[in-house]
This record gives structure tokens, sequence and C-alpha cells, in this order.
């Protein structure tokens, strides 16, 4: 009898590694993928150089609702540390939430498996937001799919509808101001923080709206998953002042939003068309500039009913003023826009606009491989979307 065709990832680098692990091969010929989660996982996910945990998420994610079995392998030390807190590690408890995965635990001694699963998940779907980030990360889920997908720090208990935006604003605003120095707290950078809380609303808003259905109105189903986690993280500051040849560029703590969904994408939810191979790239490119700002690029119709988007501008001006950054995952798109200390400051204002004495960036997205282009290149085709906002906590 034929063994199965067998892929293993090591989680969480394998995940992070597009290019030396790619969905695509997993997905042509696996009949099981096997994701180890070893006992230094702690150590590899805080390694600074990552390009952020929900991107990680997001390849999970797409490995999963491909219907390919997962085998899920845990060192004993996880296991034993997840149990009574998977909240606290992201891409652990959305794996954890999957509904077509198997558990083992090796060398567990003492530690049932269904034990295990069942009390982690009871833990992730009662989660409430720390505001004093007294863990490195966490994460609040929304698992649509097994009908778990009222968090109370997103919806209203007594009617089940999303919170409104101010109530996300504070929640927003009260987890970043435990972080901040109180010198932070005086600075127009600080107040200038409601403005994020604005923008992860409305970037949780659009799950809501379109991240829990397909295009012709079903619900997703299996694995349909949304999800809010926030994360403490260090960025090195390469083109920092005072980062020379002898002189290690500084790190800077920051606090790191991140909104993920597996629905149809910004492209089919913008659209009402399926996002082909054959799929003009530029296109697509438009397409998301299109939903991140309504009608930037002409010729783009969109099918969605109108709704209260902040506007690209608005974002990267509120971005601008935080010293942050932006990254957008979504369909084949890797795009970001940065105004971190020592990084260059692309597509701002032409010298000729009216705007150019404000120093406004223009409402472009660049993209992450050609770093200060705002012309697309082809990544990996990954389902829904996936959004991470950085900001300096110093």
């Amino acid at each position: 009898m034929e063994q199965p065709t067998k892929r293993h990832l090591r989680l969480p680098i394998d995940l992070f590694e597009e290019k030396a692990h790619p969905l695509s091969q997993f997905l042509a010929d696996a009949e099981m993928v096997t994701l180890e989660i070893p006992d230094d996982y702690e150590v590899v996910i805080a390694n600074p150089v990552l390009p952020g945990e929900v991107f990680a998420i997001q390849r999970l994610l797409t490995l999963a609702r491909s219907g390919v079995p997962l085998q899920v392998i845990w060192s004993e030390k996880m296991a034993k540390k997840v149990q009574g807190s998977a909240p606290i590690f992201p891409l652990l408890a959305v794996l954890l939430t999957l509904q077509g995965a198997n558990h083992e635990l090796q060398g567990a001694s003492g530690l049932d498996t269904d034990i295990f699963v069942a009390v982690a998940r009871k833990g992730i779907s009662q989660y409430r937001l720390m505001s004093d980030l007294f863990s490195a990360s966490q994460v609040l889920l929304c698992a649509d799919s097994r009908g778990q997908s009222r968090p109370a720090d997103l919806y209203e208990n007594a009617t089940g509808q999303l919170r409104r935006r101010e109530d996300f604003e504070t929640l927003v605003i009260d987890v970043l101001s435990k972080q901040l120095d109180t010198s932070v707290k005086q600075t127009n950078a600080f107040r200038n923080a409601a403005a994020l809380g604005v923008i992860v609303a409305e970037l949780f808003e659009n799950t809501d709206l379109h991240g829990r259905f397909d295009v012709d109105g079903t619900p997703l189903t299996p694995d349909a998953m949304r999800g809010v986690a926030f994360k403490r993280v260090k960025i090195t500051l390469t083109g920092a002042k005072g980062a020379g040849k002898n002189t290690p560029p500084p790190t800077v703590d920051c606090l790191e939003v991140s909104v993920f969904d597996t629905g149809v994408g910004y492209f089919s939810s913008y659209t009402k068309q399926e996002l082909k191979e054959s799929t003009s790239l530029d296109f697509e490119w438009k397409v998301l500039h299109n939903c991140l700002e309504r009608h930037y690029f002409a010729g783009v119709e969109d099918k969605r009913p109108s709704h209260r988007a902040m506007g690209l501008a608005e974002v990267l001006r509120a971005l601008q003023a935080l010293k942050g950054r932006i990254d957008v995952r979504t369909g084949r798109l890797f795009a970001y826009r940065t105004f971190m200390e020592g990084d260059l400051q692309a597509q701002m204002e032409e010298l000729s606009s009216p705007m150019a004495h404000f120093a406004f960036p223009r409402p472009k997205m660049l993209d992450v491989e050609k770093k200060y282009l705002a012309i697309p290149s082809a990544h990996e085709k990954v389902i829904g979307s996936a959004v991470r906002v950085v900001v300096p906590l110093g």
C-alpha cells in the first residue's frame, strides 16, 4: 500500500519562509502536512527580524482552508505552557482553533490530548484583553465557523452587534497608554494615538463586513476565522541617526496591532470576481488602493455598499504622526508604508502640490520587495487579508 505524501513544517519559522516553503508545493502534492511545535518556539517567535506573526497566521489559515489534513506535534514544554494560556500565543491559538487539525503530545506525561485541546479552546473563546499587556502578546479570536464569533471585547454582549468605534478607540488607547512613558503621554504623538484606535476599528469592521462570507453571501466554512492581536515587539532602526559603521543600530520597543480574516480578500470583496492567476497584477494593485481609499484609481468599479472608511490618506497621516508602519497582505500582494525613524520617506507629496508644505504622504502603498516603489510584485497567493500596524512606544 502506497504511503501518503507528507510534508513537514517546523513552527513558527517555516511559516515565515515563503520562498523556502511555498504553500503551492504542499497544496499540489501533499496528502498530509505535519506541523511541529518545538521547545524553542518562544525564542524563535520573539526574533525581531521576523516580518510579523500575523503573516505566519495567514499562511497557516491558507494551508488549513485548502483541506489538506494537518497533524500537529507538540513538545511537552510548549503544550504545558499553552494549555492554560493559549491566547498569549496568537499563532498557536489559531492552530488550536482549527477544525481539521489532529493534535499529538510528545512525552507529555500526565497530559491528555483531548483535555489539553479542550482546555486551551475554552480559554481562547472566553478570553478578555489585558490592557497592561502582562504578556508580550495576546489575541482575540472570532471562530466564525465554530459559532464562537463574538468576543466580549469586540461585540456587545446583549445585542451581539459590533462595538462602537469609540469603544475600539478606548480599547486601543488604553493598551497603548499603559506601555508609554509618562513623558511621551504629553506629546503630540500620544494625542494622535486616538487615530490608531480609529484605524484598528476600521480594519476590524472590514472583517465583520467582508471577512465572514463568500462573494455570494454564503457564510464561510470550515475554519472561517477573524482576529485582532496585540504584541510588544522590538524593531531595529537601521537608518536611525547615530547608527554608524562601528555603532550598532538602535532597537526600540513597539506596539504591534494586527487584524486578519479568512475572507475572500480585498480583490474579490471589491469586484465580486474571483482572483485568478490570469488577473492582471496591476489591476489587483489598483483594487487594493480603491479598497483602502475609495476611487483613488479611476475605472475600477466598486460593487460594495458605501461605508465610513477613514481613507488611506488619513491612515498614513496618522501613522506619520505616530512614526509608525503599516503592512497589508492580501491575494498576491504584500504592500507597506513606513514612517519609522531612519526609514526613507518615499512617495510624499510632490513639490508642486498645494499640500507639499505639510510634507504629507501620498495615498500610495509600496511593495515589500521593491522597497521604495509603488509597483507590485507577485507573491504567493493567500486567503483573506492580514494587516499589521506598528507604533514605537518610546
